[in-house]
């Protein structure tokens, strides 16, 4: 649609509004638009929709065929994609926040590894911050800061996220955020990048957190404790589970 055609279907509401146009002369202007916008109807439809939300069309009114065609379109696409699964998964991301443990990061990441496209386990900035902003997770700091800028903090100039640096952004969204030193520490640990360290990166691991001296057999037993999912191997959230939710392992 030209900018000329908003601004007279812009006006046209106005005068609409306040009685000075009549429904016959308000459709052809519509009409107009319509014709102008030959790749999508998007727009005005999204236009016509907001106008029924303000109540300037009452129960009963004689409302232009043209009208009443686009706010339906607009209702049925506002529709589209919300099905049971997803209503199932916003009640789940809803309970994970309260109390926010070990099952809540299990469902983080869940939800992220499904959106990641290869087996390295990471997303692009911008597919982050969509997923993030999909499970409403929009801003920090009692909802003062976007987000995305605190993403773009602790990812700094990197073009893809990893799953730590997703739900440390998850964490500090919803006010209990994951003291960095953690996610920091596992990708320091994860030397060979994909998110789950075996049991020679847990025995680097072992080695720096503690001056005790450990044999291969304590790093299996201790491995074997903490794999929750039986791979063998400890991703980020079994990390979190050992160490910073039930913070009852020493050594």
């Amino acid at each position: 649609m030209s900018l000329n055609h908003i601004e007279a279907l812009s006006d046209a509401l106005a005068s609409a509004k306040e009685g000075e146009l009549s429904a016959a002369e308000f459709q052809v202007i519509v009409l107009q638009g319509l014709i102008s916008l030959k790749e999508s109807h998007v727009s005005l439809r999204s236009r016509l929709f907001n106008l029924e939300g303000r109540g300037f069309f009452n129960a009963g009114d004689d409302v232009p065929s043209v009208l009443k065609e686009n706010m339906t379109l607009q209702k049925s696409s506002s529709n589209n994609g919300v099905d049971d699964n997803s209503r199932a998964l916003a009640v789940e991301i809803r309970k994970a926040q309260d109390p926010f443990n070990f099952e809540s990061v299990r469902l983080f990441q869940r939800v992220f590894d499904s959106e990641c496209l290869d087996e390295e386990r990471v997303l692009t900035f911008n597919a982050a911050v969509a997923l993030l902003t999909k499970l409403d997770f929009k801003f920090y700091g009692d909802a003062k800061y976007p987000l995305s800028h605190y993403l773009r903090e602790i990812v700094g100039s990197c073009a893809t996220v990893t799953f730590p640096n997703f739900v440390q952004a998850v964490s500090i969204s919803i006010s209990k955020p994951i003291p960095l030193g953690y996610k920091e520490g596992f990708e320091d640990m994860d030397l060979d990048h994909n998110g789950k360290l075996d049991a020679k990166e847990v025995f680097n691991m072992m080695k720096k957190i503690s001056d005790s001296c450990y044999s291969w057999a304590d790093v299996e037993d201790f491995l074997e404790s903490t794999d929750m999912d039986h791979d063998g191997k400890m991703d980020y959230a079994e990390m979190l589970k050992a160490f910073y939710f039930s913070q009852t392992i020493s050594f």
